[in-house]
């Protein structure tokens, strides 16, 4: 036997190797399943804190209203809410001609459209934090007012022609 293990000392050195690695990549596996619980479980300690602050905001909110009614005062008028009107198809009527905006092409129609702008009006009314709602969601920074959408659109809602508006309709007949 003793001579068997000298003629294969090597073969039994690389074995050995061979556990001690695979014995440490099984023990740096069952780790990181560890931390990755760890993780799990802190992330649903933030969420719950956050539900909880939301479920306390709203108690608040409910007791401000509570507080200004007994004291006869008109409850305040909720703020504004910064979201742009989206709607889920055109509401009255055929949609307005977009592409009468500078800055907006076939494409660009078509994908306000299908975040549920339809009408001149709709981008006439939009204020900064809106503007910059759709900028992200149109992934084009600064476009919206680069090319001055909202001041074109209040012109083109109010019935008149930008310079854009009346070349777009030449070009069309």
């Amino acid at each position: 036997m003793i001579w068997l293990a000298s003629h294969m000392w090597l073969l039994l050195a690389v074995a050995m190797l061979l556990g001690f690695v695979i014995g440490c990549w099984i023990c740096s596996g069952s780790a990181k399943v560890d931390e990755a619980s760890d993780s799990d479980v802190e992330l649903a300690k933030l969420r719950s804190s956050y539900e909880q602050c939301i479920a306390d905001k709203a108690k608040l909110r409910a007791r401000v209203l509570e507080l200004e009614t007994e004291m006869g005062q008109e409850p305040a008028p909720p703020a504004p809410t910064t979201v742009p009107t989206f709607y889920d198809a055109p509401t009255q009527g055929d949609p307005d001609d977009l592409k009468k905006i500078k800055g907006i092409g076939p494409k660009l129609e078509i994908l306000l459209h299908s975040l549920g702008v339809y009408y001149y009006r709709q981008i006439a009314g939009w204020n900064n934090s809106q503007i910059a709602e759709v900028d992200n969601k149109l992934r084009f920074k600064g476009r919206i007012t680069r090319d001055n959408w909202c001041s074109q659109a209040k012109i083109l809602t109010a019935g008149g022609a930008t310079e854009f508006a009346t070349r777009y309709d030449q070009n069309q007949t």
